[in-house]
Order: C-alpha cells, then sequence, then structure tokens
C-alpha cells in the first residue's frame, strides 16, 4: 500500500500503473472502510471466535457503499 497526499502526486509517481486506477480511495471512504463493527473488536480477547466471521460481510457492504465493490478490491470467491 502506498500513500499518497493527493490522486494527482501517485500518478505522478514513476511506478504508477494505470490499470489500478480502481485502487483510489479517497480518505472519508477510507473511514467508512475502517470503520465497521468488527474492526473495532480487532483486539478483543475472543475476536476470532466471535467477531472474524463477521468482518469479510462487513467489509463487503462498506466496499458497496463506498462504490468500491468492485474486482480490485473484493477478494475472489471460489
Amino acid at each position: 500500500m502506498n500513500l499518497f497526499r493527493a490522486e494527482e502526486d501517485a500518478r505522478r509517481w514513476s511506478l504508477f500503473d494505470p490499470a489500478s486506477d480502481d485502487g483510489f480511495i479517497a480518505l472519508p471512504d477510507l473511514l467508512v472502510l475502517f470503520s465497521t463493527e468488527s474492526r473495532r473488536h480487532l483486539l478483543d480477547g475472543d475476536y476470532l471466535e466471535r467477531w472474524a466471521g463477521r468482518r469479510w460481510p462487513e467489509r463487503r457492504d462498506a466496499l458497496q457503499r463506498i462504490g468500491k465493490a468492485i474486482p480490485y478490491w473484493m477478494p475472489a470467491t471460489p
């Protein structure tokens, strides 16, 4: 993961790959993505048994809400 001050800075980066264009996520959208209920419990002692199974469904929902439910961000399903 590379963090840039602005999307324009990323596009000027010598290693920028235009195929990764869909990978840009604005800061307010990152807040949606990283503030799901299961993320709030990541350090809980019972996280694996209680919260881990909820993480991907919540992440998919968050990606849909920010308009990034696209192959670049969604895991491949078997």
